[in-house]
């Protein structure tokens, strides 16, 4: 049976290693189990900042952007949310594209992984698992992060050759956790 994965890319700024790192995720993932891999970048949705006078758990979001958005993410059959840290969370972006959406969200396959200089995002992973469980995704309980530093980011690019073994080896339970979901 064919597996499906589609990767949330979280970070929208300039010179961000987010997309590179999700090209990454994405090999480790067809090692893990899964046939086919899609990026679903926040920097390529074009979703306005969420400013939304009703929840969408009340009212969804009527715009074209948050259709489109809604619809990617409902049509995924598995999701892993990467997220950077800022500030010891998630980018505003990210929040601002899960909070479009509601019943989307709901028994999702999901899991987490994070990238960062400290501690390799524990802190955003952790707000964010506390998020997708509120919004009742069906989330992998373990979360894996890369830490980011010299052997990880040369010349400002994400060496994926860098990562640890160990890090490498959490990313992949993680992921053959989601897989066999």
């Amino acid at each position: 049976m064919s597996k499906s994965l589609s990767i949330i890319v979280g970070s929208t700024r300039t010179n961000r290693l987010g997309h590179s790192i999700a090209e990454w995720v994405g090999e480790q993932a067809k090692a893990a189990g899964f046939d086919s891999v899609e990026l679903l970048d926040l920097k390529e949705q074009n979703l306005p900042k969420f400013d939304t006078p009703v929840p969408p758990q009340y009212a969804p979001v009527d715009s074209d952007e948050a259709r489109a958005w809604g619809e990617k993410v409902a049509s995924a059959e598995h999701l892993v949310v990467l997220t950077p840290e800022y500030n010891q969370s998630i980018p505003a972006s990210l929040k601002s594209a899960i909070d479009y959406l509601s019943s989307e969200w709901v028994d999702k396959p999901t899991a987490i992984l994070g990238y960062g200089y400290m501690g390799g995002a524990a802190s955003a992973r952790k707000h964010l698992a506390d998020i997708l469980g509120f919004l009742k995704t069906d989330l992998v309980p373990e979360t894996a992060g890369v830490q980011l530093g010299e052997a990880t980011v040369v010349d400002g690019t994400f060496a994926g050759s860098g990562v640890s073994a160990d890090e490498v080896a959490a990313v992949q339970n993680v992921l053959s956790t989601l897989a066999s979901k």
